[in-house]
């Protein structure tokens, strides 16, 4: 027998029919435990296909030698060589605090630009991009399992950053305050200090003339569907059971992927693609903010719905099924990703904006009539140098204009991003939404004609 599941066997056969069996769901007997064992080796070695992902041996060492600082069981027993079941090793780099982007101080925003832009220079950074696409277009949408695979993909490109500098945490882009400005295709996101310019290809800010698996990294800002809403949310925040806001048993109304996907086909370009999005950099600070929600979800299932978050897996078949290791993540289960350890020893995040503070960020401002907190815009400067928002400086080249968005629809028509995310309807606001009001306004002109 393979010392990989002897070893495997040695060490979970003990805990069968005991309260630690509980921690490994499904082991109820010493065949399940075969058997686990068993598929745990088989996967390892031969289900893994790596090339799926476009990833190199390289790339999959790297990755590899993440999880096993991620996945070793830790925490003695009676014995110096037995370990609990269920129990791993806390992050390398220390629990960390997840912010709202525009809460950064200067430092802080530019050391996370600076953590991205050399892990796009070694490689790493297109090697976890290249993890969200092929089967994970499946198996990570579409079903329970979206929540639980999209947190370990999180954590697992958080550590990454972190070993280059520990003082960086992922911030989360809470695109509710965008959505509540007059014009969100003018929130001060999409400017040369925080994520360059939103319209066409990506020529200015931290990530500039960055290549992507489908060329030059482009974006079509409130292009389509819409961003988050804080009705949205407070209404998936109403439910009590994961069925109740996952795919494919939630309601539209509390449809929390759903909603994921209008922030993705608003930002256009790469983003809006399942097999491309990972590729700007902005995915990682939108997905962030879902998790936020998710976890506001499960604190409420704990503390109002005397429901366990952690077990709280709906029932799902095939590619979402609880026990099915997640693609392209060895070691991991789909139902790990529900296990209330990543918020108690790894993450979490600080609470939600609200008025008057809003975070204490010159970016973010308290509408004080609505009692809403709300990003600042872009603002048009007579020349370079002078200061906006407290600290920064804009060109006037950065003020969005009708033919940006011409341009950018143009250059969004011509790539292939795969299948695009379901997500809600345009709202006026936008391209497609504005567009629509122009037919409709045709429509009924022709048909007043005699």
């Amino acid at each position: 027998m393979p010392s990989e599941i002897a070893n495997c066997i040695n060490r979970l056969t003990p805990v069968v029919n005991t309260t630690d069996a509980k921690k490994v769901p499904g082991l109820g007997t010493p065949q399940d435990v075969y058997l686990y064992c068993l598929q745990q080796f088989v996967w390892r070695a031969d289900m893994v296909r790596w090339e799926d992902y476009d990833i190199t041996k390289k790339d999959k060492d790297f990755v590899n030698g993440l999880l096993a600082s991620m996945m070793n069981p830790t925490g003695e027993t009676n014995s110096r060589n037995k370990r609990q079941v269920g129990v791993f090793n806390p992050p390398v780099t220390g629990f960390r605090i997840r912010r709202e982007y525009r809460v950064l101080n200067d430092t802080e925003r530019n050391a996370f630009h600076s953590v991205l832009r050399t892990m796009k220079t070694n490689g790493e950074y297109d090697m976890f991009a290249n993890l969200h696409m092929g089967g994970v277009s499946t198996s990570a949408h579409g079903g329970p399992n979206f929540f639980g695979w999209h947190r370990v993909y999180l954590v697992l490109l958080e550590e990454a950053m972190r070993r280059i500098d520990r003082t960086v945490s992922l911030p989360y882009w809470d695109s509710t305050l965008d959505f509540e400005m007059d014009n969100p295709a003018n929130t001060i996101l999409f400017s040369t200090e925080f994520l360059g310019n939103g319209y066409g290809f990506v020529t200015t800010g931290p990530f500039a003339n960055w290549t992507t698996s489908q060329g030059q990294l482009r974006r079509n800002i409130a292009g389509g569907s819409r961003l988050m809403t804080r009705n949205a949310i407070n209404l998936i925040l109403t439910r009590c059971r994961t069925r109740q806001i996952s795919r494919p048993t939630a309601t539209a109304t509390y449809d929390l992927e759903l909603e994921h996907g209008g922030p993705h086909v608003w930002v256009g370009g790469q983003m809006q693609g399942l097999n491309t999005a990972a590729h700007d950099p902005i995915f990682f600070l939108h997905h962030a903010f879902i998790d936020n929600i998710w976890e506001r979800f499960r604190v409420r299932q704990s503390s109002a719905c005397g429901v366990n978050p952690s077990i709280d897996y709906p029932s799902a078949t095939g590619q979402h099924a609880p026990n099915r290791i997640m693609d392209g993540i060895p070691e991991y289960r789909n139902i790990d990703g529900y296990s209330n350890y990543w918020t108690t020893n790894w993450f979490n995040y600080e609470p939600a904006l609200s008025c008057p503070s809003c975070g204490a960020s010159p970016y973010i401002r308290c509408n004080t009539a609505r009692n809403v907190c709300v990003s600042i815009a872009r603002t048009l400067v007579p020349q370079e140098g002078a200061l906006v928002g407290g600290t920064l400086a804009f060109s006037p080249a950065e003020t969005a204009s009708s033919i940006d968005a011409v341009e950018a629809r143009e250059l969004e028509a011509i790539l292939d991003v795969g299948p695009v995310f379901a997500a809600p309807p345009a709202e006026p606001r936008t391209q497609r939404g504005q567009m629509a009001r122009m037919a409709e306004a045709a429509r009924l002109g022709n048909a007043s004609r005699p």
